[in-house]
């Protein structure tokens, strides 16, 4: 890619060039041009030096001019020719056009290949410039993909942050669940355990009512047979007081069978007479 400003240097430099040698040609031109007219406007003294410049060729097309302007023309054209001859004057004045000529042709073909050389230049310089803007266009454009997947990647990190915030959420309720179900076990198995020991407390308890129950009873038939042996006790002490009175000896109480029930309660060394009391 070439220098800034480098085209317009160039560029300005081959037409400073192009416009002197353009200058030194015009100026060549416009001398010839005033030596021919000269020589065309001559007087016919000088035939003979007309005749030795047309046997050269150097005879030029010239537009008619006015008889005074032509002849001060002439007065400084042999006023600047001093010693030389006309021929000789044509001669130079034909070389200076051909320098003139080969300069100017010189500065086109500069001009040209400068020309060339800007367009090429410029041609280069655009296409690194569509270059250069196609590369921004792609910088831009990857910058504006590298940003989205940059806001992409913000969003996924905070749903991953999310995420993970409700797991361990969701860790410590299975775990305060957990804790919860085992402690809801214990609690069911000792409700179990006190609901058994309740009752078999409560059995116990009826167990020992019943005990209690049978044992009031038995003291009561105890007592009842107790009652009924003082009675038959009385009763046979009355009966000795009566056998005594009538003469008859007094026998010793005997020994009264109880029934199957009474003897499971009463004692065996209890006979009829003892006071249990």
């Amino acid at each position: 890619m070439p220098p800034k400003g480098w085209k317009a240097t160039a560029k300005g430099k081959g037409k400073a060039k192009a416009k002197g040698k353009g200058k030194a040609s015009a100026k060549g031109k416009a001398k010839a041009k005033q030596v021919v007219e000269e020589v065309e406007e001559q007087p016919k003294g000088d035939v003979a030096s007309g005749e030795a410049a047309a046997t050269e060729g150097a005879l030029v097309e010239v537009k008619p001019k006015a008889k005074a302007k032509g002849k001060g023309l002439r007065k400084k054209v042999l006023e600047d020719l001093g010693e030389k001859s006309l021929a000789e004057a044509l001669a130079e004045a034909k070389e200076v056009v051909a320098t003139a000529d080969a300069r100017i042709a010189e500065a086109a073909a500069l001009e040209e290949a400068q020309e060339a050389q800007a367009k090429a230049a410029r041609e280069e310089y655009e296409q690194a410039t569509s270059e250069v803007q196609a590369a921004v266009a792609k910088e831009v454009e990857a910058a504006s993909v590298h940003q989205q997947l940059l806001l992409k990647r913000l969003e996924l990190s905070e749903k991953e942050e999310q995420d993970r915030r409700r797991l361990l959420e969701a860790q410590k309720a299975l775990a305060m669940m957990e804790v919860m179900a085992v402690k809801q076990k214990k609690m069911q198995e000792l409700e179990e355990k006190r609901k058994v020991a309740t009752e078999a407390a409560e059995m116990a308890k009826k167990n020992l009512l019943a005990q209690r129950q049978i044992e009031k009873d038995a003291l009561e038939a105890t007592r009842r047979a107790l009652d009924e042996a003082k009675a038959l006790k009385a009763q046979a002490r009355g009966f000795g007081k009566r056998a005594s009175v009538g003469g008859e000896p007094e026998l010793p109480p005997a020994k009264r069978i109880l029934p199957t029930d009474e003897q499971e309660t009463v004692p065996a060394t209890l006979v009829d007479g003892d006071n249990v009391e």
